[in-house]
């Protein structure tokens, strides 16, 4: 068969090109480049997913709550921060739900120059840190939340404050709305008022322990005046020591050995009742709802005169009793379950009676010396872990917030204490979040390495990009 005169053409041209040069390493090139390709998409997979959680201005709640709506709620479950969580100066969370701090991956790192890292999450769900320089303890001026959550209270070593040159106890309030701080003499913190306009601060005496011989004052916040209150003999500040009535009108403080009431109103002090050893203040929410009763803990099993280890501490009992608040005589009030554990401390009642406690471990190998004039349930160190219960009239005992592992220190507002059970961030972002908290400080180094991946991953798809948009300089006409 003859061939076309199509075909004679097509085989001159054919003839007349120049071949195709492919270089000896173009297949291995092409590998390589599937590879950087993949890696690159994966890393940015991971960061994605990592690093969103915490630019979104939300995690799982509602936003911001609409005028008339419901109450704000504290979230059912609260996961570990991660790296590059906002802090609460500069993107504030707006008014808080929960407070938690502890230990690993509730823990900052000397890497990120601050010792502690407080987890704040908000109302409306944003995770946000408050960092510290020092530890949180509990009842001794750490981080305090005001009753309708918008303000923190801590003492000057929260970042952003500025640390007295003369060393005196100051109190640092942050407002979670703005970021807003300002700093206050008088004292540390200890206590928010009902209404959330005055602060209890405890002042050190003059030499020797700075816990032993301190004096009290109330901080009005509409003037920034902290106002001596009377001398309260033999006050040291160990734990939870003080509560104020429901009304605001009056401030239980124990001693060693003795429950005071200071009445604001006179500015007066009377001794209430005598305490035992084995006695405790029961904690911030120690007033009865309706403010004629005031409840104290008494501790059965290792006390302040006994040396004892750690699975002694952990054996100790709590039964609540109830004191008139006018008295000081036995009076009745509900009758819950025993708390067990290293020490608890009552939040506050729920409007059906029960009552919101922390109830808190003893630290892995704790041991009490006998005698220790320094010793306190509530120190830093001492503490192995938290859960916050509610304990009911019917006996039973509930678990209300499912937190960290880690967890040491927990503080709720004193106003949403009837609000547990709310939004808490989804089962992928929690997922996410305990991922790269699981082996701390491991995960992360890995939310770092991702980064990078992905950075590198970025650039060599932009630099593949620009080469494939170039003009070929062999097809280009002059």
């Amino acid at each position: 068969m003859s061939r076309s005169p199509l075909t004679d053409v097509l085989t001159r041209i054919a003839d007349q090109a120049r071949p195709a040069r492919v270089a000896a390493d173009t297949r291995r090139r092409g590998v390589r480049r599937r590879r950087v390709r993949n890696t690159g998409l994966v890393g940015l997979a991971v960061v994605t997913v990592g690093v969103t959680a915490a630019l979104l201005p939300g995690h799982g709640g509602p936003g911001a709550l609409p005028a008339g709506a419901p109450p704000a709620t504290v979230p059912s479950t609260v996961y570990p921060p991660i790296t590059g969580e906002g802090t609460v100066l500069a993107a504030p969370p707006g008014p808080a739900a929960i407070v938690v701090a502890g230990d690993h991956e509730l823990r900052g790192s000397d890497v990120w120059g601050w010792e502690g890292r407080s987890l704040v999450v908000g109302q409306n769900g944003r995770y946000r840190l408050a960092r510290t320089v020092g530890e949180t303890d509990t009842g001794l001026g750490g981080l305090l939340l005001s009753p309708d959550g918008r303000f923190l209270a801590d003492r000057p070593w929260l970042e952003g404050a500025r640390w007295p040159d003369d060393g005196r106890e100051q109190t640092v309030v942050v407002d979670l709305s703005t970021g807003a701080l300002v700093q206050y003499d008088g004292g540390d913190p200890v206590l928010w008022s009902p209404d959330g306009l005055s602060i209890l601060q405890y002042a050190s005496g003059a030499g020797g322990d700075p816990r032993a011989n301190g004096r009290l004052r109330l901080l009005d916040l509409r003037t920034g005046r902290a106002h001596p209150l009377p001398d309260v003999p033999g006050l040291r500040r160990v734990g939870d020591f003080a509560a104020f009535s429901p009304d605001g009108a009056r401030i239980a403080v124990a001693t060693g050995d003795a429950l005071h009431v200071i009445d604001l109103a006179g500015n007066s002090l009377r001794k209430l009742a005598d305490l035992g050893g084995t006695d405790r203040l029961a904690g911030r929410g120690a007033w009865l709802p309706d403010g004629g009763r005031i409840a104290v803990y008494s501790v059965d099993g290792c006390t302040g005169e006994a040396a004892c280890d750690e699975a002694s501490l952990r054996r100790r009992t709590f039964d609540l009793r109830y004191l008139d608040a006018d008295d000081g005589q036995p009076t009745d009030g509900p009758r819950l379950a025993p708390a067990r554990g290293l020490a608890a401390r009552v939040l506050g009642w729920q409007r059906d009676g029960a009552a919101v406690v922390a109830v808190y471990e003893p630290e892995k190998g704790l041991v009490k010396a006998a005698n220790d004039p320094n010793w306190s349930d509530l120190d830093w160190w001492a503490v192995g872990g938290v859960e916050l219960m509610a304990f009911r009239t019917d006996g039973s005992r509930h678990r209300l917030v499912d937190l960290p592992e880690s967890a040491l220190f927990v503080e709720v507002p004193a106003n949403l204490l009837d609000g547990f059970g709310g939004p808490a961030p989804s089962r992928a972002e929690g997922a996410v979040r305990w991922l790269l908290a699981l082996y701390w400080p491991l995960g992360q180094i890995v939310e770092l390495l991702a980064g990078s991946v992905a950075a590198v991953g970025a650039a060599a798809w932009w630099r593949r990009r620009r080469r494939r948009t170039r003009p070929d300089p062999s097809t280009r006409r002059w």
